[in-house]
């Protein structure tokens, strides 16, 4: 067992490059809470169906929720799927058109311990319904991981989907139709930092041919140029590089122009980082509550929603604000548009 808690739970690993901003107040019309589990769920990873639902990845449990963003009303996120012999979901990506691959793993909240060799991906099909629920099948166990986080589509159309490994500090690269795996991605600027802190590469997305990640603990947003097809697809083409010195990082979004939205639990903030590396806080701080435990992010996909950045939180279960008490991981629109 690997454990972790230490690396989630020290408040002396935070970075002041966010306790010195203000955060905007909870007030704030641009942030409101749209949905609130019950207390300690942990919600990791977000992804966002065609028709504009949210798939919610819940880590404290093996659960795969659904939700309406634009009708969210108490009690309805919906169940779609608990997952057999596992503990809790991490990453998630859209592989075709409403299928998605969902990263399934044993992991404590309790303990804050995950197991090695424990980690699978999923496919979760909403193009074939069954008592309309998707349906959901395996496509590999990854056992040579140890712990699978962020996960990302190499290309539209590709077969290989890049899966972060926080503990090994690699990308694998797994081949969802042939089921074949093995790592394309290694670096000294995935790997952990120094003991205690065991957690280094943590979301990962591709924009413009370069794979973008964060490391959790080594505090830095960075990436490296990749080839998108061939036999060597996803493998590194250059020079990996830091985009940015930005403190802790967990998963992140980009939009269209390549600014990367990035959610920072445990400090509690919610960061926009441009393709030159400039650092804007958007939302949120050590000491704030506002977007608080926050894990994950993605935006709207209909005109009603596409300038939304739904954000995902744990409810602080990785590291409270002081004197506040831990709450149910909640789903939050952000309206970027009314921050910038």
């Amino acid at each position: 067992m690997v454990q972790l808690w230490q690396t989630l739970l020290l408040p002396s690993l935070l970075f002041n490059i966010i306790s010195a901003v203000p955060a905007l107040l909870p007030s704030s019309p641009a942030i409101r809470t749209i949905y609130e589990f019950p207390n300690e769920t942990w919600i990791e990873n977000i992804a966002v169906r065609s028709n504009g639902n949210l798939l919610l990845n819940i880590l404290s449990s093996p659960d795969l929720y659904e939700l309406s963003p634009l009708n969210p009303t108490p009690g309805s996120a919906k169940l779609l799927h608990t997952f057999p012999f596992a503990t809790g979901l991490a990453g998630i990506a859209e592989i075709e058109s409403d299928v998605f691959a969902v990263v399934v793993g044993n992991w404590s909240v309790e303990t804050f311990t995950t197991t090695p060799g424990s980690w699978s991906v999923w496919k979760v099909d909403f193009n074939h319904l069954w008592d309309n629920l998707p349906q959901v099948s395996k496509i590999a166990d990854v056992t040579k991981a140890s712990f699978l986080n962020g996960m990302t589509l190499l290309a539209p159309g590709s077969p290989y989907l890049l899966i972060a490994d926080s503990v090994l500090g690699v990308v694998w690269r797994l081949n969802y139709l042939t089921s074949e795996y093995e790592i394309i991605l290694e670096s000294p600027l995935m790997q952990p930092a120094v003991s205690p802190i065991v957690l280094g590469i943590n979301g990962i997305h591709i924009f413009n041919s370069s794979a973008y990640f964060t490391n959790s603990f080594k505090g830095f947003f960075a990436r490296v140029p990749i080839t998108l097809d061939g036999p060597n697809a996803g493998s590194a083409t250059g020079v990996y590089e830091i985009v940015a010195n930005n403190g802790v990082g967990d998963d992140f979004a980009f939009d269209r122009e390549g600014n990367a939205y990035i959610a920072q639990d445990p400090s509690d903030g919610l960061q926009l980082v441009s393709p030159e590396g400039k650092v804007t806080l958007l939302a949120g701080n050590t000491n704030s509550t506002i977007v608080e435990g926050d894990t994950a992010d993605a935006f709207g996909r209909t005109k009603l929603d596409e300038n939304i950045l739904y954000v995902v939180t744990n409810g602080g279960i990785a590291g409270r604000v002081a004197g506040t008490q831990i709450t149910g991981g909640k789903v939050i629109a952000v309206d970027v548009k009314e921050l910038l």
